[in-house]
């Protein structure tokens, strides 16, 4: 009998909460016109999802960051420097015609036809979930959450017993969990890689940025000794005042090459990832760990990003010390770790995992060059923020 009162009390819990939800949820869209000549981004009405397995779980989208990776979902090749109001809620950015076949799938995989709402992270609070404990149990708590997309939107329902969900601690809020998932996963797949493939210390590009911040906070509390390679004096500014102890080496600098095999060899370090991709950067530490005495046989270049679109100059010899390094990748062949680096993720949200931002920015914000001009410009050190429930514009 108890068993029974406890799965009634559930169900009457659920429908109430189901009935609470609207039929209707503001959603952001990224679509390509029929002309195929623009793609549009806007704010859009969707149906609010509903439970339909006994392990879903619908969440109340509080905060969601706009990522680098989320404005390539947006955008694809699209030129967004040069976008429109196309309308109250709409901005239209011109498809250059040679990248127009580039344009018709997204990053996902999926036909971008139709619309595709973008967001691959996110947090809020479980409003309604299916049968199953571990679902019910989440209701009303905040989670984490990371996906294929689908963030930008006032609801999104996910298998709440995935390895997508991060279940938080009491008195994290959803702001404080949003970037829960790309940055910190990110991370620690760095120093996983590095531990599993033999080496003892990391460079990094871009050290400056979030992910840069949280990767310095690991490896001081994991004691890991780490190169951190940054363009300006603000960018060593703002690692020191992460960790004065920390290691940096300038670009802007005439020394930068005799300075970065001076922090190669005083660290031991033998592997890096890299944020740019392009230009000179990579060539220019597989030199350093060369005349640092550290070349090591196998991989020593993992680059992650294109921050810089420009050519590579690595030689032929040296692109075969290096490889693409993508989180996805990483996560399938290395399901345990992913485990317990979420656990851990939850754990350190407020301290090691902290990101911080300029400003929360609403949907209807957000489709208005004037905000994507700000936003748009991923500057390092400035991350902003997306909040579904919001509706009053911020000053960016």
């Amino acid at each position: 009998p108890r068993s029974w009162s406890i799965e009634l009390a559930y169900l009457r819990l659920e429908r109430l909460l189901a009935m609470a939800l609207p039929l209707e949820m503001d959603v952001l869209t990224s679509n390509i016109r029929s002309d195929e000549k623009f793609i549009d981004f806007a704010l859009e009405k969707n149906p609010v999802p509903k439970i339909e397995k006994p392990t879903d779980i619908i969440i109340r989208m509080e905060a969601t960051p706009i990522n680098p990776s989320d404005i390539g979902v947006i955008f694809g090749a699209a030129d967004r420097l040069s976008a429109q109001q196309s309308g109250p809620n709409a901005i239209s950015a011109p498809i250059p015609p040679h990248l127009l076949e580039s344009m018709r799938m997204t990053p996902y995989g999926t036909d971008r036809k139709g619309g595709v709402i973008p967001g691959n992270e996110g947090s809020g609070v479980v409003v309604a979930a299916g049968s199953d404990p571990k679902a019910q149990a989440l209701i009303g708590r905040t989670v984490a959450v990371y996906g294929n997309g689908g963030c930008y939107a006032a609801y999104r329902k996910v298998n709440g017993v995935g390895n997508a969900v991060i279940p938080m601690p009491d008195g994290v809020t959803p702001q404080q969990a949003a970037s829960s998932f790309i940055n910190p996963m990110t991370a620690l797949g760095f120093v996983h890689t590095m531990k599993s493939e033999g080496h003892k210390a990391l460079v990094h590009t871009a050290a400056a940025s979030q992910l840069g911040q949280m990767l310095i906070r690991i490896c001081m509390a994991d004691k890991i000794p780490l190169v951190n390679v940054v363009r300006r004096q603000e960018q060593v500014d703002i690692i020191k005042g992460v960790h004065p102890g920390a290691i940096c080496v300038n670009q802007s600098l005439p020394s930068f090459q005799d300075d970065l095999a001076d922090a190669i060899k005083l660290t031991g370090a033998s592997l890096c990832f890299d944020a740019t991709g392009g230009g000179s950067l990579a060539s220019q530490i597989l030199q350093a760990f060369e005349k640092a005495g550290q070349v090591k046989d196998g991989v020593q270049m993992c680059t992650y990003g294109m921050l810089d679109t420009s050519p590579s100059t690595m030689t032929k010899e040296q692109r075969k010390k290096s490889e693409f390094w993508l989180l996805s990748m990483w996560q399938a062949k290395n399901k345990d770790a992913w485990k317990q680096h979420l656990k851990r993720v939850a754990q350190e949200i407020s301290t090691t995992f902290v990101t911080s931002f300029c400003a929360e920015v609403a949907m209807s914000q957000a489709v208005t060059v004037s905000a994507l001009n700000v936003y748009g410009r991923q500057e390092t050190g400035k991350k902003y923020l997306l909040n579904p429930q919001k509706h009053v514009h911020s000053k960016l």
